[in-house]
């Protein structure tokens, strides 16, 4: 007989949500909104931003307003993209960990890009459209390139992607997909712009941050190209929650809310962002954020909280938030979306008030729970979507030890079909290269 146990939430697509949610109206109300962007000495850098953003997602960047509303171009885009997306009941984790706690997790790995990035890349790449630009530059790591070259061909756009050397050496199958997509690809640092042949000299293997530089500099020299950015910034926070809405309201079709809300650096907020607003409005008090890192890139437990660079060259406006320094060496650990010096200002704010909580991860400890995940729910997630799965494990084994029941939602941000080489290294050679 069939089990009646509801184990997928599908959120029918009529009532998938009409606008994003806008986190800088959020954190206002909690009187924690971090400061506004500055210049260094020499260089206008909040200016100069004009150059390369497109206008409409300058002014989403810069926008007070509470939500933002989704274009019906937009919609039907993510639509196609593989949204809405199922919200998933982790019984068989639950079985195996002997736990009193209900897990859920919110299926983002499930679409086209095999991660929950193309939330970002399609309006992106949409408004860029609207506003007449006929190139886009991306930089970022694998997943952002893969993401960006989906949301690229729906707008008919050529793209060059900018991403780690390292990571295009080690995520051979994302390059793969972005040429399918007619994207050209750049290892960073490289010879094809004036700071990659400098950055070239002191960090070959490149980072997110080598990326980000050479993608302001691409996209400054071309009148027609808009750089699209994957994290840091405000505009990708927006466009990620519609992952949150969609995780709330059917949080609410099965009749509970979650008591604990996680998700790795990269993709905490998205999913987080409608509970905190909960958080802020006085609709609910007491619930649990963590956002999970790595421990060999520290910068939520180890970074300072000032000024700097979001880019290795420092061709970007100064910004506060938690960072190890823009010309950091970032060590090659297998999640490269995580290979960067810092978070963003929204993320860093809410840590340093104390509503966020980091817990930061080696790789075998990550990739011993990514391994209990999948011979019990039948997924092999990213190695981005390992942090939150031991978050997810850890919380649950807690709630086993103090006997209480407990709602866990965490975010699946992505599954490692595109990604094997960490799990080459733990399966087969039974030992990973940074532990």
């Amino acid at each position: 007989m069939v089990e009646k146990r509801t184990h997928k939430i599908i959120l029918p697509t009529q009532e998938m949500p009409k606008a994003w949610l806008n986190p800088t109206p959020i954190l206002a109300k909690m009187k924690k909104e971090p400061p506004k962007p500055k210049n260094p000495e020499k260089a206008d850098r909040v200016a100069e931003m004009e150059k390369y953003w497109a206008p409409s997602l300058l002014a989403i960047e810069k926008s007070d307003a509470a939500e933002i509303p989704i274009p019906t171009a937009v919609m039907n885009l993510l639509i196609w993209a593989g949204r809405p997306t199922p919200l998933q009941r982790a019984y068989r984790l639950e079985q195996a960990l002997n736990t009193p706690a209900k897990i859920f997790y919110k299926r983002e790995d499930i679409q086209y890009a095999t991660t929950g990035k193309t939330n970002i890349a399609i309006p992106q790449a949409y408004y860029a459209a609207k506003d007449g630009f006929k190139r886009l530059v991306a930089g970022g790591g694998a997943q952002w390139g893969t993401a960006a070259s989906i949301a690229a061909r729906y707008q008919d756009l050529p793209l060059d992607v900018y991403m780690p050397r390292e990571s295009l050496e080690s995520k051979e199958p994302h390059r793969v997909v972005m040429n399918v997509n007619a994207a050209t690809v750049h290892g960073s640092p490289s010879q094809d712009t004036e700071v990659g042949k400098q950055m070239a000299k002191e960090d070959p293997n490149g980072s997110i941050a080598t990326a980000f530089s050479e993608a302001v500099e691409a996209a400054s020299k071309n009148d027609g190209a808009a750089a699209i950015f994957g994290n840091f910034y405000n505009t990708p926070i927006v466009f990620q929650s519609i992952a949150g809405l969609e995780a709330a309201a059917q949080l609410k079709m099965a009749g509970v809310y979650p008591d604990v809300v996680i998700g790795s650096i990269e993709g905490f907020l998205g999913l987080a962002l409608p509970f905190i607003a909960d958080v802020a409005d006085g609709r609910k008090t007491g619930t649990k954020f963590i956002v999970a890192g790595s421990k060999y890139v520290p910068s939520l437990t180890e970074g300072k909280i000032e000024f700097d660079y979001p880019d290795y060259a420092g061709l970007m406006p100064l910004y506060r938030f938690h960072t190890l320094g823009c010309k950091r060496t970032i060590p090659l650990i297998h999640a490269g979306e995580l290979r960067y010096h810092g978070v963003s200002p929204i993320l860093s704010t809410l840590v340093e008030s104390g509503l966020v909580t980091p817990k930061m991860y080696g790789q075998t400890e990550l990739y011993e729970s990514g391994t209990i995940f999948c011979r019990n729910q039948g997924v092999i997630p990213s190695h981005e979507a390992q942090y939150a799965i031991k978050a997810a494990i850890d919380e649950a084994l807690q709630a086993k030890s103090e006997g209480k029941e407990k709602v866990i939602l965490f975010n699946l941000s992505g599954h490692t079909m595109l990604e094997h080489k960490g799990y080459l290294e733990y399966i087969i050679q039974k030992k990973l290269e940074l532990p």
